[in-house]
């Protein structure tokens, strides 16, 4: 089969003033000493833009890389992918610009890309100093690779696939998802509701100073890691508590022979055991739920 390759590029640019005949802001002359403050006008609206999958027979992958804005990614029935972008307020410079008064202000916001190749969607903001959130649907059985950075918060619903989420400074929530799950942030919470998990395949949700929040199906099979540095952790499945000693390892700076390890994270089975899933905060509780 022939490789077929799409590109969208959208760039969002309000240009269009209001005559001056219309406008109820007249131009004013400014001294130094006062300096007239420069207007903005309305930023544009969201872009829509339909993205056909090279073969709607297999599963996609949606790759979403941002460093300034949220991302929302909805499984829907449909076969290709649909990509809302919204484009945030323009932040003018705090630098007083002598050369600017009298004038308005002509916001800009990030373009963005989308390309396809093989049914994988790639989508990008164009630049990273302007924020520019997505919403997409998607088929339902998708694999997905999200990531951002600046406070933006990450939201996948009714998703069937291998999950890739990563933020930096925003929460993660993952709602009625099945497959498998490694999602991590720094400053925010992870909270995940599990439908169904892939058998025999690792996961891991990880926080640094956020809650660590996820419902699995309650068949499920699993190997626990579970911690806390400055929190507790809870559930309410049966947790087969596996017995903890410390690790002796080999020294080889030749300073000593041995060196002691010891981890303090709470390991056990529940339903007998399975493949690891790690569930870790630092500055905050971790809670593992039985779903209905």
């Amino acid at each position: 089969m022939t490789t077929m390759f799409r590109e969208v590029r959208v760039s969002s640019l309000l240009i269009g003033l209001v005559g001056l005949a219309c406008c109820s802001v007249g131009l004013v002359t400014a001294t130094a000493q006062s300096p007239q403050p420069v207007a903005t006008l309305q930023a544009p609206a969201a872009d829509r833009v339909t993205v056909p999958l090279s073969d709607p027979s297999r599963v996609a992958l949606i790759d979403v890389s941002l460093v300034s804005g949220s991302i929302t990614v909805r499984g829907a029935n449909r076969k290709d992918v649909m990509v809302v972008a919204h484009p945030e307020g323009d932040r003018p410079s705090r630098r007083y610009d002598a050369e600017a008064n009298g004038l308005r202000r002509i916001p800009q916001t990030a373009g963005f890309r989308i390309s396809e190749e093989a049914n994988r969607v790639r989508i990008t903001a164009d630049s990273p100093n302007r924020g520019l959130s997505f919403e997409i649907e998607a088929p339902q059985h998708t694999n997905l690779k999200l990531s951002t950075v600046n406070g933006g918060e990450i939201l996948v619903e009714n998703i069937d696939g291998d999950l890739d989420v990563s933020n930096t400074n925003g929460g993660i929530t993952l709602n009625g998802v099945a497959g498998a799950v490694n999602a991590g942030t720094t400053n925010g919470s992870v909270r995940a509701t599990m439908t169904r998990v892939t058998a025999q395949k690792e996961m891991a949700f990880t926080s640094l100073n956020g809650t660590v929040d996820v419902t699995l199906p309650p068949a499920t099979k699993a190997n626990l890691r579970l911690r806390s540095d400055n929190g507790d952790v809870y559930s309410d499945f049966d947790v087969q508590l596996a017995p903890s000693a410390p690790a002796v390892e080999e020294n080889a700076s030749g300073n000593g022979r041995y060196r002691i390890r010891r981890n303090r994270s709470i390991v056990g089975a529940i339903n007998g055991g399975g493949p690891e899933f790690e569930l870790r905060t630092l500055n905050n509780n971790v809670y593992v739920r039985k779903g209905k």
